[in-house]
């Protein structure tokens, strides 16, 4: 497990580097990276080999990570949240479904093809879901803080 973290990390630093992140912004994304395959790893061994929600714990925890050292470092959210998300990405089950789908295997090919899809989409309702919260939650503040500000004195 400490192995995979470490190279997830680095193929996270690759990524950072290829979507031109600068300075400390490259060691925030590098970690989140680390941070997501950890938790991947974790609820992977936890909910016996279930790719979707492993996939989901992952994206969810690189998400928060990357919108609280956004807050932070006053940095778009983005710049931390595409490169941490590579390892988490399903590039091996697409490239099987496609090599199924050529050798005309196609049990295999809607096997691979339901597998990079759910992970995909649990991809997705995660980032999708820590944002809509974080942006309700921001929403909120900012309204509290107006309020304060204009409630008449007694």
């Amino acid at each position: 497990m400490d192995k995979q973290v470490i190279y997830a990390a680095f193929a996270t630093l690759g990524f950072a580097l290829v979507y031109n992140v600068k300075g400390k912004n490259l060691l925030f994304a590098t970690i989140g990276g680390g941070i997501g395959w950890m938790v991947y790893l974790m609820v992977f061994d936890v909910t016996s080999n279930s790719i979707a929600l492993s996939s989901l714990a992952g994206s969810i925890a690189i998400t928060f990570y990357s919108e609280l050292v956004s807050r932070i470092a006053k940095i778009p959210t983005i710049a931390m949240l595409i490169p941490a998300l590579i390892p988490l990405v399903p590039g091996g089950g697409v490239y099987f479904t496609i090599l199924s789908l050529v050798q005309s295997d196609f049990p295999n090919a809607l096997k691979y093809g339901m597998e990079a899809l759910t992970t995909s989409l649990s991809l997705t309702i995660g980032i999708l879901t820590v944002s809509t919260f974080n942006q309700i939650i921001v929403q909120i503040i900012i309204t509290i803080k107006k309020y304060r500000r204009h409630k008449p004195n007694k």
